[in-house]
């Protein structure tokens, strides 16, 4: 069995190309039209140049929206495509920089070594140089050592106030915390205090009230009088 396209059922009505309409001339649209000069099979216009007809109806036999194009569509590429490409285009790039990268650390590498060299040579001829007096070969020697043990010194005493300095900053940046943590917890304190002593004066407020309703509420019950006259009852 081969393949199918997929069968579309549509109903047609008794009149699918609405001629009943068309040919209908005792509508409202005919007359005036006829009224204005136009007569049928003749186009619209001055120069009797433009439609012919009414506008014909298209039966739509497919499920897809209102303009789109099965065909034209087909050609546009997917999200799936762009994203293949986007991601091919970053690839390329990223390996022409790691290459690039590369070239450069293995320049960096060559002239480091031709450095060396360099170094080793300028060594080796300074060494040669100084082979032919001894006695000045034995006192460069001992100023070349009184230097570097100098400036071994040197260096010693400048990491020990490298060190120094960054206690001494640890130490006051600890001491500014803590500072910043005592007014912290001494301000907590001070408003819990002020809350203890707003909560004592509004209990003392509230006691000193119900004491009142209490005095006036024996004295009432005392005087015999004074209490018929509150409840209503005649003397």
């Amino acid at each position: 069995m081969g393949l199918a396209e997929v069968k579309h059922k549509q109903k047609l009505g008794p009149d699918p190309n609405n001629l009943h309409w068309s040919n209908d001339q005792s509508k409202f649209g005919f007359r005036m039209m006829a009224k204005m000069g136009w007569t049928p099979g003749k186009g619209l216009g001055v120069n009797e140049d433009g439609m012919q007809g009414h506008i014909k109806i298209k039966l739509k036999e497919d499920t897809l929206g209102l303009g789109a194009n099965r065909n034209a569509d087909a050609d546009k590429p997917t999200h799936t495509d762009v994203f293949s490409q986007l991601l091919a285009n970053l690839n390329a790039n990223n390996e022409a920089a790691t290459t690039k990268s590369d070239d450069n650390e293995k320049e960096e590498d060559v002239d480091k070594k031709e450095k060396k060299k360099r170094k080793k040579s300028s060594d080796e001829d300074e060494e040669d140089a100084g082979s032919g007096s001894s006695s000045s070969s034995s006192s460069d020697r001992k100023a070349k050592k009184s230097k570097k043990e100098k400036k071994s010194k040197k260096d010693k005493k400048d990491k020990e106030e490298k060190v120094d300095k960054k206690k001494s900053k640890k130490e006051k940046k600890e001491k500014k915390e803590k500072k910043a943590k005592k007014g912290k917890d001494d301000k907590e304190a001070k408003k819990e205090e002020e809350e203890k002593a707003m909560q004592q004066t509004a209990a003392a407020v509230r006691n000193a009230a119900r004491a009142k309703f209490r005095r006036s509420k024996k004295l009432a019950a005392q005087d015999q009088a004074r209490l018929n006259e509150i409840l209503g009852i005649a003397a």
